[in-house]
């Protein structure tokens, strides 16, 4: 159910307006404020000093269909309906962001490739409308007008010599496309005007990917694979109003905590299927109180830190797996829960040593495998061998 006309009219005024950029295949360490010396995105270096810029943010799965949809309602893949649906079909239909937001009465404007100027006419229509942007783009494949010379470009230490030419040419192709993309996002961003501005101060901008992507990293390319070059995601959030002093953050953020947070800075309510988590007062820094039973306002607490993720791959394919990251230990298991790999990545960034078979790691190794399992039975994601999600 909608909000009614006459609700729609109280809170129109004062409801922010949303632009989601989601990139396809964008990995966190390719990014200025990751210190990535390759890229040229001039544009996001300059949204990244006025947001929060997220350091350990991550695709819940890291496939380009699915971690749309999953973005867009905030679920984990396995929660996804099954059978002849479409994406676009699905993402059509409630609980996605833009039927959400539309029966809530915003303008939803829904973009693609090469189409900056349809949104700089789209967010300066007339109307005392909030406006909703989604906004998708891909940054691999296809033609390009410009090429990088890639005898320059950096390799991640991760990348072993045999994959280096076509890792290179892959990169190649990579930075061309941001480089054009980064162009696009200037001319939108410049149509919120400046600090201060009405429109800058009440939009909230979030720059995001549907997943990362290999690039040679272990000697692999494409997505979908268990590594933080294909799982990490880059992220930024800028809403002054509400975020009036951004830093970077290291807490870490799921794909899926995107909509409720969104959802929640809209004023519109979240719904009960949706998996992530609320992060919105965690973000603007504010203590959050709860009635207790008398009535009387309890003492202020501050909201809680997310000190875990959970994230999913490979789902229908024998090699399906599971991660859970808590602080700095990555656990990934198989489908039949048995641990195929285990890295620190504080003190192993890379991810070049397995740790899933060391006997010095047998207690950490069985303490994640636990934690985990809470997080399965939580999100009622049941897997059986043949790769089939089991029904609760």
């Amino acid at each position: 159910m909608g909000l009614g006309p006459r609700a729609l009219a109280q809170t129109a005024r004062r409801r922010p307006n949303v632009i989601l950029i989601a990139a396809g295949a964008w990995r966190a360490q390719a990014v200025p404020w990751a210190g990535d010396t390759d890229i040229d995105a001039p544009n996001l270096a300059k949204l990244s000093r006025r947001a929060v810029s997220f350091s350990r943010a991550y695709s819940c799965c890291p496939h380009l269909n699915r971690a749309l949809l999953c973005l867009m309602r905030g679920v984990f893949p396995h929660t996804l309906p099954e059978g002849d649906s479409t994406v676009e079909m699905l993402l059509g239909e409630s609980p996605s962001l833009r039927v959400l937001l539309r029966n809530a009465g915003y303008r939803v404007g829904v973009f693609g490739a090469r189409q900056a100027g349809d949104i700089v006419t789209f967010v300066h229509e007339a109307s005392d409308q909030p406006f909703f942007v989604e906004w998708t783009f891909e940054n691999l494949g296809g033609r390009l007008m410009e090429r990088r010379n890639t005898s320059s470009l950096h390799l991640r230490e991760n990348v072993p010599s045999e994959a280096e030419t076509t890792a290179r040419a892959d990169l190649g192709t990579f930075y061309s496309r941001a480089a054009a993309n980064d162009r696009e996002i200037g001319v939108v961003l410049e149509s919120l005007g400046e600090a201060g501005d009405a429109r800058f101060e009440n939009t909230i901008v979030v720059f995001s990917s549907l997943h990362g992507e290999q690039l040679g990293s272990h000697g692999e390319f494409g997505d979908d694979a268990v590594y933080e070059e294909s799982v990490r995601i880059p992220l930024l959030i800028r809403y002054p109003r509400a975020i009036p002093h951004p830093a970077p953050s290291d807490i870490l953020v799921s794909q899926v905590d995107l909509a409720p947070t969104l959802l929640q800075w809209c004023g519109v309510p979240v719904p009960p299927a949706a998996q992530g988590r609320d992060l919105s007062d965690l973000l603007s820094g504010e203590a959050t109180s709860r009635q207790g039973a008398s009535g009387e306002s309890a003492p202020a607490q501050k909201p809680a830190r997310p000190e875990a993720i959970y994230a999913e791959g490979r789902l229908g394919h024998k090699d399906e797996w599971r991660m859970l990251v808590d602080g700095y230990d990555k656990l990934v298991t198989d489908l039949e829960g048995n641990v195929t790999h285990l890295f620190n990545l504080a003190d192993d960034p890379y991810e070049m040593a397995n740790l899933a078979r060391a006997a010095a790691y047998q207690l950490k190794r069985d303490a994640l495998l636990a934690q985990q399992r809470m997080w399965m039975k939580k999100l009622e994601d049941g897997v059986d061998a043949s790769g089939l999600k089991k029904r609760q």
